[in-house]
């Protein structure tokens, strides 16, 4: 099946292979196949970007090499703005300070490398004495009100003792640092400055990549677990960002598997005149001209094989971490690391309420989570992934319904289709996040409007991190391995509602809090008295899966909180589909547009596993993001037989 454009929503734009630093990490500036290379004029740069719009591309990644030394980096941003692409941009802030005022207003996150607070360290590290440069330039964008800034700190054995350090400073110029091993991607890396001049180098690097060709299989060059464990334990660090899914790649990379990356499968990578790179930029030893639009460069037959047969299957691939390409992979196939990264996301949204905590506290939390995470791997690891790009797990036919890693017993075909009218995991039914963002989506902003609320200090606050780790826990079991928690876990869960609930009383999110409280031990009579699921977008959801995770008892005592139309559900068997229809089965392109939906889920209740992965494939082809709430939310109500409401 070819490469379909609306795929496409993410481009990594290399705007030069040219760089001012000399980081041993990196091999952009040690490798002769980058030098020497023709960068887009202003116009080419204008015309690149509006095909990657036409493309379907909304994200746009600029970096390099270093993309200030491009002479038309202003008009690439502008333009990708125009467009209405979010821009996320990356500078060693060597040469940036003066591009920052035509440069920050316009981008999404502007990435700023810092390594170490010591000038004599970055020196060894990045090989220039420009440290003052960076802490200038982030001070100074602060102090101005900018609040997109993010740096980047590669964490090494050489800076694992400063960590903290740089945590802290973070934290005082209330910055986000985000906290990335380091790791192994190209032949003869170094992970600090090695001696010698450039053009050594340069021939060491030549040499490695020979012998690297040569090489069947690498072993993979990971930091160590004691590193590892160091970021770890920073994930509850205010302006703190550690992405569990990155170190849980870094503990299980193994030369033997095959790496989910996503690089011109989903994300394209464009060199600087404008050609797709091939298999990516870390790879690159081929490319596609850009003498066609990129809509025709994704269906190449060569982009195609390169992206089906190479890609994640090279030895070196096999031993990658380079996150920008493997991150996004991670939010289409349902598998242990999408798991962690939407926990981690999570925790990105609720560590302003970790402010508060004291250093016990913290460790409380560490030692709670660490629990949580060890369970949360054992119970995903059988999940595995679609046979298909498009395909967001796994599944097969079984009698009427479909069988999948998600549940224990076969789940119906509505189901399926719900979870694939999107083309992402971030909206499958049974994820714990689908709930789990509740807390700072709707009800944690309400309760800091009141005068009760989660102020920094307050019990609401400091106790919300106990809340997510109790909602993953009651949640986890709706996966096959998952077990009920212990009692104390849901009456944690119900004393912070009940807390809360008396602060957002007779507000709306009252309601998205009885969500919540539904999952605890609190009576129903008591979350009646300040909310109800009823009339949320997430109570048909909810209403699903209480049929999983609670028993006959308390589900007939929550019933009365939802909608009349959920009582069968919540109370009984659900009614039955609508039978196949005599007329003509629509086309998965048709049901996508509303027409004849219910014919179409009725005539694949029967269907075998290969007719489910043809109608499937077609059916994620014709995703649209504007329309597929709308068409889970149809495919729920009536696998509850709630009918259309």
């Amino acid at each position: 099946m070819a490469t379909a454009p609306t795929r496409f929503r993410h481009a990594r734009l290399y705007l030069t292979f040219r760089c001012n630093s000399r980081c041993g990490y990196c091999n952009v500036w040690q490798d002769p196949v980058f030098d020497g290379h023709r960068e887009l004029t202003a116009d080419g740069l204008r015309r690149c970007l509006d095909e990657l719009a036409e493309l379907g591309v909304t994200y746009l990644d600029i970096t390099g090499g270093e993309p200030s030394l491009h002479r038309e980096l202003v008009t690439a941003v502008r333009h990708a703005r125009d467009l209405g692409m979010t821009v996320e941009l990356t500078t060693n802030a060597i040469r940036f300070a003066p591009l920052a005022t035509e440069i920050v207003p316009y981008v999404d996150t502007l990435n700023i490398s810092l390594d170490t607070l010591s000038a004599e360290r970055y020196h060894r590290i990045r090989g220039t004495d420009t440290l003052d440069r960076t802490l200038a330039l982030v001070e100074g964008l602060r102090a101005g009100g900018a609040d997109n800034l993010k740096l980047i700190c590669v964490v090494t054995d050489q800076n694992a003792d400063e960590v903290e350090d740089v945590v802290a400073y973070a934290r005082r110029h209330r910055v986000t640092v985000y906290l990335a091993p380091m790791f192994s991607y190209f032949a003869a890396q170094s992970e600090v400055r090695p001696a010698g001049p450039v053009r050594m180098l340069k021939l060491a690097a030549v040499n490695g990549r020979a012998a690297a060709a040569t090489v069947a299989e690498a072993p993979a060059r990971v930091p160590s677990p004691v590193l590892l464990r160091r970021v770890a334990e920073q994930r509850y660090a205010p302006y703190t960002t550690v992405n569990l899914a990155f170190l849980h790649h870094l503990r299980t990379l193994s030369p033997a598997s095959v790496t989910a990356c996503g690089a011109n499968s989903r994300i394209l990578t464009v060199g600087p005149d404008g050609r797709v790179m091939l298999p990516c930029y870390h790879e690159w030893d081929a490319s596609l001209p850009w003498e066609r639009p990129y809509r025709e460069l994704v269906r190449d037959p060569e982009l195609v094989r390169v992206r089906d047969e190479e890609v994640g299957h090279r030895p070196a691939c096999r031993t990658c971490a380079v996150f920008p390409y493997l991150g996004l992979p991670m939010s289409h196939r349902l598998t242990t690391p999408f798991l962690l990264q939407a926990f981690s996301r999570e925790l990105d949204r609720l560590k302003p309420y970790a402010a508060a905590l004291t250093p016990e506290e913290r460790a409380g939390l560490l030692e709670r989570s660490d629990a949580l995470l060890a369970e949360l791997e054992r119970v995903s690891a059988p999940l595995r992934a679609g046979e298909h790009l498009d395909e967001l797990y796994d599944f097969e036919a079984a009698d009427t319904g479909v069988r999948t890693g998600l549940a224990r017993e076969p789940v119906p075909v509505e189901e399926l289709l719900a979870d694939h009218a999107h083309d992402d995991c971030w909206q499958v039914q049974r994820t714990p996040h689908r709930v789990v963002r509740l807390l700072y989506t709707e009800i944690l902003p309400a309760l800091a409007e009141e005068r009760r609320g989660p102020a920094p200090g307050s019990a609401l606050a400091t106790e919300v991190l106990d809340v997510q780790l109790d909602c993953w826990r009651v949640l986890l079991a709706l996966l096959p391995g998952g077990e009920a928690p212990d009692a104390g876990v849901r009456r944690r869960l119900a004393d912070w509602c009940a807390r809360a609930g008396q602060v957002l009383v007779g507000r709306p999110a009252a309601s998205a809090l009885a969500l919540l409280a539904c999952l605890s031990t609190l009576p129903a009579a008591e979350i009646a008295s300040w909310g109800s699921p009823r009339g949320h977008a997430e109570e048909p959801l909810l209403a699903k899966l209480l049929c999983s995770l609670a028993g006959p008892e308390r589900r007939a005592e929550l019933a009365p909180l939802f909608a009349p139309e959920f009582t069968p559900a919540l109370t009984g068997a659900p009614a039955a589909g609508p039978p196949a229809a005599s007329e003509r089965v629509p086309t998965p392109e048709e049901a996508r547009a509303g027409h004849g939906l219910e014919r179409f889920v009725a005539a694949l209740r029967g269907a075998d596993t290969g007719a489910l992965r043809t109608a499937l494939r077609r059916w994620t082809a014709a995703a649209d993001p504007v329309t597929a709430p709308d068409i889970a939310r149809r495919l729920l109500l009536a696998e509850l037989g709630a009918g259309p409401r």
